[in-house]
C-alpha cells in the first residue's frame, strides 16, 4: 500500500504484475477520493510563496493557462498522469484509462501530460516471431519505422525518412503472419510529419473511439505559461538552496534503497547547474543555469513532476518507476517548499498477447534438469531401478564405518561406488531421453518468455484483447 503523505516511502518496492491481466493499483482506487480532498486541503496555502505568488494563487493560475491550451473547462479535481509520446505497452496505456475513470467517479478533469520535452532513444518496434508453431523458431525481431540519428526531444523529432515510416504496417505484416489474429497496427498506423505527434494522434483516436475522453497537453507547451516560468525563475532564483536539497534527497534515495550507480534515479546537480534543460535552436538539449532563458527552459523528469503535483494538479498517477522516482520529489517537497507531499498512486498491468504459447514452464525444465542429475548421481531413487542393487546400496549406506577407522571407510566407500556404477549403467539407456527432454523443455520455456513479455507496444494486440481490458480498468476506477 502507498503511503499517505507524512509517512516514509524508502521501503517501497513495487514490483510489475505477473499474470496476464493482473492489475497493480496503490492506493486502490476506492482510497484515491479521500486522498484527491486532503492533497487539495495541503495545497491551499496562502504562506507558501512561489514565483512570487501565494501557492493557492500560483496553482490556480497554472491551472487556467493549462485548462485553456488543453481546451474545455471543469471545476472538479485536476488529475494528472503523463508520459513519453512513445508507443507504450498496456502497462503504461493503462493509466489513461484509469486517470478517465476516476475523473468521472470525482466530476473531475482528466489530463494526460504528453512528455514529449524527453528524447526519442529508439526507432524499431520489436516483434515476437515464429513459424509453424516450433518452439526453436520463436525469437524477437526489430523492424525500423525511421532513420535512427541521435536522441532528440519528441518535440522536435521529425520523421527522417518519409516513406519508410509511411509504409512500417505494411512492411510489418509478414512478422505477424503466423499470430492468427491482426493486431491494431494493421489498419491504425497514422503518418505525420512529426514522430511523437504521430504517435499521440494513434493513441488518442484509439481512446475516444472506446471512450475514455481525456484532455492532452504537451510538456512543451506546459513549459511556456507563466506559471511554469514563475516556478522555474523561484528555483533558480535561489539555485544553491535548492541544489543542496535536491542532492540530499538524490543521495539519501540511493542510501535506503542500496543504489551505487551515479546515475540512478538521476545524477546530482553540479555546482551552477539547475534542475532543467535548455531547447537549443539545434533541436538539443543542454543543462541550464541561472542565466538560462526560461522560454526555452524544459523540465527534468523530477521537476516535471515536481511542478505537476505541488502546483498544478490534485492527484497524480504514476507507473512504478516514477512513483519509485517520486520518493526522492517526496522528500524535496518537505524539504523545499515545506510542506508535506501531496500523494499519489502507482499503477501498472500485465496484458500478455494472445498468442498460442507452449505447455512447458519453468517448474517443468526443473523437474527435467533433476531427473538428468539424479540419474547420473542418485541412480537408486529412479523408480524403476533394479531392486537387487536398490537394496544393496540401502544396506551399504546404512552401514557407515566412523571416521576414525580409514581402511573401513576405504572399503565401505569402493562397495558404495561398485553399487552406484552398477545403478548408472542400469539407468544408461534413460539418460538421452532424459537430456532431450531437458533441451525440448528448455526450448518451450524460452519461446514463452518471449511470447509473453509484457513490454509490447500496444498496436501489437487486436482490438477484442485490449480494448475490453483497459476499459475494463476504466470502470474499476469509475467505481463502477
Amino acid at each position: 500500500m502507498l503511503s499517505v503523505p507524512g509517512d516514509v516511502l524508502m521501503l517501497h518496492r513495487f514490483r510489475a504484475p505477473k499474470a496476464d491481466g493482473e492489475v497493480l493499483a496503490e492506493p486502490g482506487f476506492d482510497a484515491v477520493p479521500g486522498l484527491v480532498e486532503a492533497n487539495r486541503k495541503r495545497l491551499d496555502r496562502a504562506d507558501v510563496v512561489v514565483g512570487g505568488l501565494p501557492l493557492r494563487e500560483l496553482r490556480a493560475l497554472a491551472r487556467r493557462e493549462v485548462m485553456e491550451l488543453a481546451g474545455g473547462t471543469g471545476h472538479g479535481p485536476l488529475l494528472l498522469a503523463g508520459h513519453q509520446p512513445e508507443l507504450s505497452h498496456p502497462g503504461v496505456w493503462v493509466k489513461n484509462f484509469a486517470l478517465n475513470g476516476l475523473a468521472r467517479r470525482l466530476d473531475g478533469v482528466p489530463l494526460n501530460l504528453i512528455v514529449d520535452n524527453d528524447t526519442l532513444k529508439g526507432t524499431a518496434i520489436r516483434f515476437p516471431v515464429f513459424r509453424d508453431r516450433a518452439p526453436a523458431s520463436v525469437h524477437v525481431q526489430a523492424l525500423s519505422f525511421d532513420t535512427l540519428a541521435g536522441e532528440v526531444p519528441y518535440e522536435d523529432r521529425t520523421v527522417r525518412d518519409g516513406e519508410q515510416f509511411r509504409t512500417f504496417a505494411e512492411r510489418a505484416a509478414p512478422l505477424w503472419a503466423d499470430w492468427g489474429y491482426e493486431p491494431l497496427l494493421a489498419k491504425h498506423w497514422a503518418g505525420g510529419a512529426n514522430v511523437g505527434e504521430s504517435f499521440t494522434a494513434m493513441r488518442v483516436a484509439r481512446e475516444r473511439a472506446w471512450g475514455c475522453r481525456n484532455r492532452e497537453l504537451p510538456v512543451s507547451r506546459l513549459s511556456r505559461t507563466d506559471a511554469f516560468a514563475r516556478f522555474a525563475r523561484h528555483i533558480l532564483g535561489e539555485l544553491p538552496r535548492f541544489h543542496e536539497v535536491y542532492n540530499a534527497a538524490i543521495r539519501a534515495y540511493r542510501t535506503a534503497n542500496g543504489v551505487r550507480s551515479m546515475n540512478h534515479p538521476a545524477p546530482e546537480l553540479a555546482e551552477g547547474e539547475g534542475p532543467f534543460w535548455v531547447r537549443t535552436s539545434a533541436g538539443r538539449r543542454q543543462r541550464a543555469t541561472p542565466a538560462s532563458d526560461t522560454n526555452q527552459l524544459r523540465p527534468r523528469a523530477l521537476t516535471l513532476t515536481l511542478f505537476a503535483r505541488v502546483c498544478l494538479g490534485d492527484f497524480f498517477i504514476h507507473g512504478i518507476g516514477g512513483g519509485k522516482y517520486d520518493e526522492v520529489t517526496d522528500d524535496i517537497i518537505r524539504d523545499y517548499f515545506g510542506i508535506e507531499p501531496p500523494a499519489y498512486q502507482v499503477l501498472s498491468a500485465t496484458l500478455h498477447l494472445p498468442l498460442p504459447a507452449f505447455p512447458s514452464a519453468a517448474r517443468d525444465l526443473q523437474t527435467a534438469e533433476r531427473r538428468v542429475r539424479d540419474l547420473r548421481w542418485n541412480p537408486h531413487a529412479r523408480p524403476n531401478a533394479p531392486t537387487d542393487l536398490v537394496r544393496e546400496h540401502k544396506a551399504i549406506t546404512a552401514s557407515e564405518p566412523p571416521y576414525s577407522n580409514h581402511a573401513a571407510r576405504r572399503e565401505w566407500f569402493r562397495a558404495l561406488q561398485r553399487v552406484k556404477e552398477g545403478l548408472r549403467k542400469a539407468a544408461a539407456n534413460e539418460v538421452p531421453a532424459a537430456e532431450a527432454d531437458v533441451q525440448r523443455i528448455r526450448r518451450e520455456v524460452e519461446a514463452n518468455a518471449i511470447l509473453r513479455r509484457r513490454d509490447y507496444p500496444w498496436v501489437l494486440y487486436p482490438e477484442e484483447t485490449l480494448r475490453p481490458f483497459l476499459v475494463g480498468v476504466s470502470e474499476r476506477a469509475n467505481g463502477s
